[in-house]
């Protein structure tokens, strides 16, 4: 395997002991100590057996009764992008358009007239009358520099007019959002989002920091590993941080579809790399998100009757991409939302399947909001992989939020279904999209998921952030579980949520723990 990364530096020894071990190994669920030795795991079980295999004056770490379990691998991030999103101006607890607008008037003050003022994190759906950033909006409160505001999702946003000036969106483009009288209203979505991201990319030095920026709250919420679906820009900031040893989270990447041709030129497939950066799967499109109200539907959006969403690409195209990933030996990932969206995405990966059949692929579904029965049978019969983000049911999942507004009341009843993904035997694995980036908030969203189709037990989604979330990047013979000879990736919870689900609300990561380094450690209190 092509290694990417020096060797790090040798950690010593570490005993960790008094502790409650979740292994997340179906050959012994739970021990109470564990050896850390070359940052893997030399020996786990009861503490007398662990501490007769310990070197003469290890250093012991005293656990105080509380719970170990795999280092959280979140499977679906903007790794980069979000540590890069954080230097921009904040609008994610903006609590009206007013407060949001506030804000990138006071960060436009600096700001040399005429330069890129960015903003990130709105969404309207917590806002009084609930209406997008429009173009008025910020020439009004920013006449001076262009503007580009982000909404959550990343697949909208809004600009001025000085912005609209300095990019090139073909005037035609059903990506550019018109009012009745046939004016541009600033809202941009899919496509055209995607040329504001190009005209206001950040610079190398900006990656670097903003990738630092994100392995520190990475540390600080039991986060290990990554799968970043990124740009070229990403993985060089990736490359980079390696070549200096100083990658401190493990990554897994996915490349953007723009890349097929360039992998299937190369041979490189999926898996290529080591245990700190490696090749994931191949990200592509399929429709957009129901925020953006470009998720396809089946049945028209609650709020919007004219619109079903928009598909990506032609169907034909997405067939190229599959089955040319397919053939390369590179996972898919799939973006698929809305129910039309993950019908045209499931019948393209089993064309491709069929026409080149593979034992072990691996092919995902990312996001997989609004899946049938039918869908999640097909997915059970080709081995397709739902990769899902249950925070996303915590933000906007209660029955006066985001997708009642969408969807209606009973089509937000099936939304993010993870028990019945589960039921199917369909692999079910989490990540956080970054919206917000937090394993224990998703944990915690799923578990106490306002609807039954979406309640899964704390040991059901706990697996979906480790184990199962490891065999998703072809990763479980090397971490995802505490077992000998596996990396020493591991965080330590305040409380266990499998034995008292509603800790869940208020539990805290006290140390986390990469390659048998800790990397982030608070003050251990003995529980009363």
């Amino acid at each position: 395997m092509w290694t990417m990364t020096r060797a790090p530096q040798s950690e010593p020894a570490r005993l960790f002991l008094n502790g409650k071990l979740l292994t997340l190994s179906r050959k012994r669920p739970r021990a109470g100590a564990m050896l850390v030795e070359g940052g893997r795991i030399s020996a786990i079980g009861p503490p007398g057996e662990v501490r007769r295999s310990a070197p003469r004056g290890v250093e012991r770490i005293d656990l105080r009764g509380q719970l170990v379990l795999p280092g959280f691998i979140d499977c679906h991030t903007h790794f980069v992008q979000m540590g890069v999103d954080s230097m921009a101006v904040d609008l994610t607890n903006a609590r009206s358009l007013k407060e949001a607008l506030g804000f990138i008037r006071k960060a436009a003050e600096n700001v040399d007239e005429g330069r890129w003022v960015i903003a990130t994190g709105w969404r309207e759906s917590s806002w009084p009358g609930g209406r997008f950033i429009t173009k008025r909006d910020l020439d009004e409160c920013c006449p001076h520099n262009p503007v580009v505001a982000y909404r959550i999702c990343g697949h909208l946003c809004s600009v001025n007019a000085a912005a609209l000036s300095e990019l090139c969106i073909e005037a035609g483009s059903d990506t550019i959002d018109r009012d009745s009288q046939g004016q541009i209203t600033g809202v941009l979505r899919e496509s055209a989002v995607a040329v504001c991201r190009k005209a206001t990319k950040p610079d190398a030095k900006t990656k670097a920091k903003g990738l630092l920026i994100a392995t520190k709250k990475a540390h600080g919420l039991g986060v290990t590993s990554v799968t970043d679906n990124g740009v070229g820009a990403d993985l060089a900031a990736y490359l980079e941080a390696a070549r200096r040893s100083e990658l401190k989270v493990r990554v897994c990447f996915n490349v953007p579809s723009t890349s097929l041709d360039a992998l299937r030129a190369l041979s490189v497939s999926t898996g290529l790399g080591d245990d700190w950066l490696r090749l994931g799967g191949l990200k592509v499109f399929c429709d957009g998100a129901l925020g953006a109200r470009t998720a396809a539907l089946t049945r028209p959006y609650a709020d919007d009757p004219g619109n079903t969403g928009m598909l990506v690409h032609p169907r034909e195209e997405l067939d190229e991409l599959t089955s040319g990933a397919n053939e390369a030996g590179v996972q898919l990932a799939i973006h698929a939302i809305g129910d039309a969206g993950i019908e045209v995405a499931l019948r393209s990966l089993v064309s491709a399947l069929n026409s080149h059949p593979r034992k072990d692929h691996r092919h995902r579904i990312e996001h997989l909001e609004l899946p049938s029965k039918v869908h999640l049978r097909t997915m059970h019969e080709a081995g397709i992989i739902a990769s899902m983000q249950p925070n996303f049911v915590g933000e906007w999942g209660g029955t006066e939020e985001m997708y009642v507004s969408r969807l209606g009341l009973t089509r937000t009843a099936r939304n993010n279904p993870f028990r019945e993904v589960i039921d199917n035997s369909v692999r079910l694995v989490f990540g956080s999209d970054c919206m917000p980036f937090s394993p224990l908030y998703g944990l915690s969203s799923a578990v106490n998921a306002p609807f039954e189709s979406q309640r899964i037990t704390p040991l059901e989604a706990i697996a979906a952030y480790t184990r199962d979330a490891a065999y998703a990047s072809f990763e479980e013979n090397v971490k995802g579980t505490l077992e000998e000879g596996k990396l020493a990736d591991f965080a330590v919870l305040s409380a266990d949520p499998t034995t008292d689900p509603d800790s869940l609300r208020t539990t805290t990561v006290t140390m986390t723990v990469v390659g048998g380094k800790i990397v982030y450690r608070r003050s251990i209190r003995t529980p009363t």
